[in-house]
């Protein structure tokens, strides 16, 4: 698994970037983020050899041009991109993706929400139990 100190987003709303720092700073344990607003762009950082691979990757479904499953499996592909924690975040989760999902590598889901709390303990759950 990559640095457990470093969380990535992918999300092109920076309205999400700002409520997941917040949530992040109120954890238990010091971590890092670094976001990118589109795949292409986390692709070109993961692919240069100096990029230090996350030990949590929090995807949003609806992202420009490239959605977060596809981005997802183009990921995978890189090989700086060792094995982190896989997040779905996004809006809306439909059922019948989950099990798609889950097949391609995503160890967890979280719904946005307009609850900074809720939040804050799903993103602890999540770094507790890796």
């Amino acid at each position: 698994m990559g640095n457990k100190g470093l969380l990535v987003m992918i999300d092109d709303d920076t309205d999400d970037h700002e409520i997941l720092k917040m949530a992040v700073e109120e954890l238990d344990r010091p971590i890092q983020c670094q976001f990118f607003p589109d795949c292409e762009s986390a692709i070109a950082h993961f692919s240069e050899n100096v990029a230090v691979t996350p030990g949590y990757v929090l995807i949003d479904l609806k992202l420009p041009r490239i959605d977060g499953d596809q981005c997802l499996e183009q990921l995978q592909k890189l090989r700086r991109f060792d094995n982190p924690q896989i997040v779905i975040y996004s809006s809306s989760i439909p059922d019948d993706w989950r099990l798609r999902l889950s097949q391609i590598g995503v160890d967890h889901f979280v719904q946005k929400t307009e609850s900074l709390p809720v939040l804050i303990n799903s993103i602890q759950e999540i770094i507790s139990n890796s």
